[in-house]
């Protein structure tokens, strides 16, 4: 038997989502604030109704992706929003890139009602969700993301728990902070180099020549773990003497590279504070 399903939010990501959804039997009832996104849900499949609401009345499950947090706020907990319609025992889940402070405080209005809120945010393009091969970090309650695990595995490749209400929601904020911070990076680099008088694209070609993945693939040169504790890895060479003149070099260029200077004046704090490691990781 088919499930219902609402679906709130059908731009890009949801459109995508949707294209999930239809296929794996689920009746979907959908809404978005634009009318081309509901069109666009009428041809793929959903029944459109008028309101956030609307689209969680009858629905086991409630999918919600929409642009931030302040959306999240009025596609929930406003007077139209979903928790407004949905019934008690239904789980709302929040895939948007929010804070955890936003899906806490949808969860705590939702568990007056009966409802349960999840984070659920996605790591894939929409590209990727319709093909089926989205990731998804999910925050909740053992229980409650021990019954939805399966449903969410319909639609996507993989499902990563990370711990209670708001933790899917860190997971991808991190996750995200990794592809700005090589992006400025990148940016910074490279600009230096063009300053210094070289040429970009021959460095770009060299590096890519030698380079053998993301560094997290040795992660163990990056970090220590115990347990959950986390103490960065110091290295003497590089942090002691090449970051600082790399940081020098882009002063002396007459360039503003606030995260070159931060990983310098970061690696020496550290190298700082652990005096004896510091030691240690240049011999």
């Amino acid at each position: 038997m088919d499930k219902t399903v609402g679906l709130i939010g059908v731009g890009k990501m949801g459109s995508a989502l949707l294209a999930r959804l239809v296929p794996a039997g689920n009746k979907v009832r959908a809404f978005d604030i634009k009318a081309s996104a509901m069109e666009a849900a009428r041809s793929g499949g959903a029944e459109t109704v008028g309101s956030a609401a609307e689209a969680a009345k009858g629905a086991a499950i409630v999918h919600i992706f929409v642009h931030n947090d302040e959306e999240i706020f009025d596609a929930t907990i406003s007077g139209h929003g979903a928790l407004g319609g949905a019934a008690p025992g239904t789980t709302v889940i929040l895939h948007s890139t929010i804070m955890p402070a936003t899906t806490k405080r949808v969860a705590e209005e939702g568990a007056r009602k009966g409802v349960r809120v999840i984070d659920a945010s996605v790591t894939s393009v929409p590209r990727q969700v319709r093909a089926g091969e989205a990731t998804f970090l999910v925050g909740g309650p053992d229980d409650v993301v021990a019954e939805i695990k399966p449903h969410l595995q319909s639609l996507g490749r993989a499902v990563w728990h990370f711990g209670p209400t708001g933790s899917g929601n860190a997971a991808k904020l991190a996750k995200n902070l990794t592809n700005v911070i090589e992006r400025v990076m990148w940016a910074e680099v490279l600009t230096m180099l063009e300053k210094a008088g070289l040429d970009p694209k021959q460095f770009i070609d060299m590096f890519m020549s030698i380079e053998r993945g993301s560094i997290m693939r040795t992660w163990e040169r990056v970090v220590k773990l115990d347990g959950r504790h986390v103490t960065p890895q110091l290295s003497g060479g590089l942090f002691r003497k090449d970051a600082q003149h790399a940081a020098r070099l882009a002063r002396e260029l007459g360039l503003k590279h606030s995260l070159t200077q931060g990983a310098a004046d970061t690696t020496a704090r550290w190298l700082a504070e652990r005096p004896a490691e510091a030691q240690a990781a240049a011999e």
